[in-house]
């Protein structure tokens, strides 16, 4: 037997305490993601598509410590586990369980079924070659395309089969140490390529009166064909409502076996360029436009996310606001890594209630080129997780009270006012002067300054953050209108402890609470006179 095969059967028998089932809090601030019945936030990386087995992680476990990530997404591919109908093979997903639980790491593990990237990449051969049984879409010109027809029931059944399979070995695996904390569902389902199916098949079914589920989830009064109800929209939302059984019948079959928090992710439709479902962004999945369709019709999901690439923060706000609702939470599980994106990470777990985000395609390097540091490149990435790790439980419990906002440095912009009720918050980046109309910052040299700014308690606040200077004073108008600081204390959480590393006062306090570029966590007491 092999020695990585022996290693990974002796971590999968470790003795453990058994943990609650991870799961969603509905709270005043929106929602808490509970691991173990502790508020977790997720500080993530997921792995290249083809790079979720055992071998190729041993060089991505160390680095993820280093990088203080909390959890990897990592592809489950159907061809993998499934390589011949109804033979199963789940050794690759035993090896991963072993190694996140031998590095202290947290799973979400993504099933690439039926559909990833609005295609059929990651079918088995199988389902692949057999076009009759398992026949692809039709474009517009009546040619076939390399997505699988969602309505066909033994595409579906097949896929949820597996799914099922799945899920049902996680939980004889991981059933009570939960190392694996969500499952995502596909990978942004829907079609590139036409905006609907147009075989013979769904030409009938298009032509027929709306369903009334779909009709109560858009508020229609009227009914009728899919073409006098939505008009141009006609195709796209056809398209997204069986897309959407699809993915909930899979969802379903899965969640029977085994009850753990399942999403899927979304490549949404806000785009550059022309609007154009099935060419600017796959025609069906969970966009922004139809967020309302599946939010009514896919109970077996937990929530939606939005895979997010945007260079641009207002473009960044615009396409991740849509999936922070009351009733779906704000996870992105696919973002960049770079400086700007680790800025925006700010706005997604401040203002905008995310309960995690996570950067794709990291991995370590490969044999006799890891030296034990973190690359250049993924330098601002490391010190944000290790600032935000070190701040978890502060940011959960401001959170509870719906008191933690997001201060980000953009171009030209480089002081933010937070308003916390009974005192606000001024946030200043970069070198500062006094002048007509008070103090103004000049901004940072790199566009680095970020912080998040939580309220614990009436008098009491935490600040996370990088290359800031941050001033209290008592609400405008106050009888009190003086604020000061009784105290300021700088540290970290390492578990659940509290590791305080000084106390900070003159010449670090006296024109406001300066945090390094380098990132620290300071919590705060206040009072009023």
């Amino acid at each position: 037997m092999q020695f990585g095969l022996l290693m990974a059967m002796a971590a999968l028998a470790l003795p453990a305490f058994a943990e609650s089932m991870p799961r969603l809090v509905k709270q005043a601030g929106g929602f808490e993601f509970q691991v173990n019945d502790r508020p977790f936030i997720v500080l993530g990386i997921q792995t290249a598509n083809s790079s979720g087995y055992p071998g190729e992680l041993e060089r991505t476990w160390p680095l993820a410590k280093r990088l203080h990530v909390n959890t990897i997404e990592i592809p489950i591919q159907w061809q993998t586990v499934e390589p011949a109908q109804g033979k199963f093979d789940f050794a690759v997903v035993d090896g991963l369980v072993a190694g996140a639980r031998k590095h202290d790491l947290r799973l979400i593990l993504a099933w690439f079924g039926g559909f990833k990237n609005a295609a059929m990449h990651f079918a088995p051969a199988w389902v692949k070659e057999d076009v009759r049984t398992y026949p692809r879409m039709i474009d517009q010109s009546g040619s076939p395309i390399r997505t699988l027809s969602t309505h066909v029931d033994a595409t579906i059944n097949a896929d949820a089969a597996a799914f099922a399979a799945f899920m049902r070995h996680l939980k004889r695996l991981d059933g009570e140490l939960h190392t694996v904390v969500a499952v995502q569902v596909e990978n942004e389902a829907g079609v590139l390529g036409t905006d609907r199916d147009h075989s013979e098949t769904a030409n009938r079914l298009f032509g027929q009166n709306v369903p009334a589920e779909v009709l109560a989830a858009f508020h229609k009064q009227a009914g009728g064909t899919w073409a006098e109800v939505f008009g141009p929209y006609a195709s796209e939302t056809f398209a997204a409502y069986y897309q959407a059984r699809y993915v909930n019948r899979v969802a379903t079959a899965g969640k029977q076996e085994f009850p753990l928090p399942m999403f899927l992710n979304a490549w949404t439709d806000i785009q550059d360029g022309f609007y154009d479902p099935g060419f600017s962004h796959p025609s069906g999945g969970p966009t922004t436009r139809m967020l309302p369709l599946y939010k009514a019709i896919v109970p077996a999901i937990d929530w939606i996310s939005p895979d997010i690439y945007k260079r641009n923060s207002v473009q960044f706000v615009e396409e991740a606001t849509p999936y922070s609702r009351p009733d779906n939470p704000l996870l992105i599980p696919e973002t960049g890594s770079d400086l700007g994106f680790c800025r925006r990470m700010f706005y997604a777990l401040g203002d905008l209630k995310g309960i995690g985000v996570s950067v794709f395609g990291v991995e370590g390097p490969r044999e006799g080129h890891d030296d034990g540091s973190v690359p250049e490149a993924l330098s601002d990435l490391g010190s944000t997780y290790r600032v935000l790790s070190g701040a978890l439980p502060l940011l959960a419990a401001a959170r509870q009270h719906d008191s933690l906002h997001s201060a980000v440095e953009e171009e030209g912009a480089a002081t933010r006012v937070l308003d916390f009720g009974e005192y606000e918050a001024m946030v200043q980046f970069g070198p500062f002067s006094y002048g007509y109309g008070g103090a103004r910052a000049a901004g940072t040299s790199k566009i680095s300054g970020r912080v998040l700014v939580g309220q614990l308690a009436p008098t009491e606040f935490v600040i996370a953050g990088f290359d800031a200077a941050v001033s209290f004073r008592a609400r405008f108008g106050s009888a009190q209108p003086r604020a000061d600081f009784v105290s300021v204390e700088e540290g970290f959480y390492e578990g659940s402890e509290w590791k305080s590393l000084r106390q900070l006062s003159g010449d670090e306090i006296y024109f406001g609470i300066r945090i390094p570029a380098a990132g620290t966590i300071v919590k705060v007491k206040l009072m009023k006179y």
